[in-house]
């Protein structure tokens, strides 16, 4: 195993930090930039008819939402490539396709105060999660199949106290709701002796609402042909809480508190290209 860093400037103009570590047959590396602008960068280069849009460009291009977070951070990306050809990435563009998907967005007074701050967003013809939950699990390649399974991951071999030869903590998006809250994708690596483990987790917290949070875990252990995928969302109102919401100041805070609305958990087989 070894590591590999370095920073280059990439088509999109942002200067971009990486990072990489060698396990077993998996290349696991992450990108990590600058936030998306507010505005189109170049004019010249988004009225052409091709595909070299800038980053705002491209996500007004490709997403359905009327509005951004505020901090979108497009080149933060985490991968993990298997020599065989699969590919497991996660990405802010692929997560916020998502939010499109929702059509059940929490209505309380603050929801128009973001609104209101927003004037394209506003003047939305279609409904529109202003709080961005996304239930996305991570971008596949198509030569990995997806079975449901009974297997879980065994949070005991997570507790050893391993070398951790690779780690990183990404933000893929942040949004403040107005100054009510806090919407926030993350996901973090964590490579180890015998095993690479990947938590993402979508954190929504509204003030004096409610608190809700997406995770998705991955876990593969050395020398096996599969991914463990476990998926769960949880939630609760702010007056089933004993901590006040505006004291909650990361995901870690509260999430072991709240109550499991639903979980799954997958096998995603690796099916290694033959030349």
């Amino acid at each position: 195993m070894f590591l590999a860093e370095g920073s280059r400037i990439d088509s999109g103009r942002y200067t971009t930090n990486s990072n990489s570590i060698e396990f077993g047959p998996w290349h696991i590396s992450y990108d990590i930039s600058c936030i998306l602008p507010s505005v189109c960068s170049t004019k010249v280069v988004c009225e052409r008819d091709d595909d070299q849009f800038c980053q705002f460009c491209l996500y007004c291009k490709e997403l359905s939402i009327p509005h951004f977070p505020d901090m979108v951070f497009p080149k933060n990306v985490l991968r993990l490539d298997h020599t065989g050809g699969a590919k497991i990435q996660f990405n802010p563009l692929d997560a916020l396709r998502r939010v499109a998907c929702r059509l059940d967005p929490i209505e309380v007074s603050c929801a128009e105060a973001w609104l209101e701050s927003r004037p394209d967003a506003e003047k939305a013809k279609k409904p529109f999660d202003w709080t961005f939950s996304t239930d996305y699990k991570g971008t596949l390649s198509d030569n990995i199949t997806v079975e449901r399974t009974n297997e879980s991951i065994d949070f005991e071999i997570l507790k050893r106290k391993d070398q951790i030869l690779f780690y990183h903590d990404l933000t893929l998006f942040e949004d403040e709701l107005h100054d009510h809250g806090v919407s926030k994708l993350s996901v973090k690596i964590r490579v180890m002796p015998t095993y690479w483990y990947v938590l993402q987790r979508y954190f929504l917290r509204v003030d004096d609402v409610l608190v809700r949070s997406h995770e998705t875990r991955l876990f593969h252990m050395l020398n096996t042909d599969y991914v463990l995928r476990e998926y769960s969302t949880k939630e609760a109102k702010a007056q089933d809480i004993n901590i006040p919401t505006s004291e909650m100041k990361d995901g870690d805070d509260v999430v072991p508190l709240l109550p499991v609305k639903e979980k799954n958990t997958e096998k995603l087989f690796i099916n290694t290209q033959i030349n």
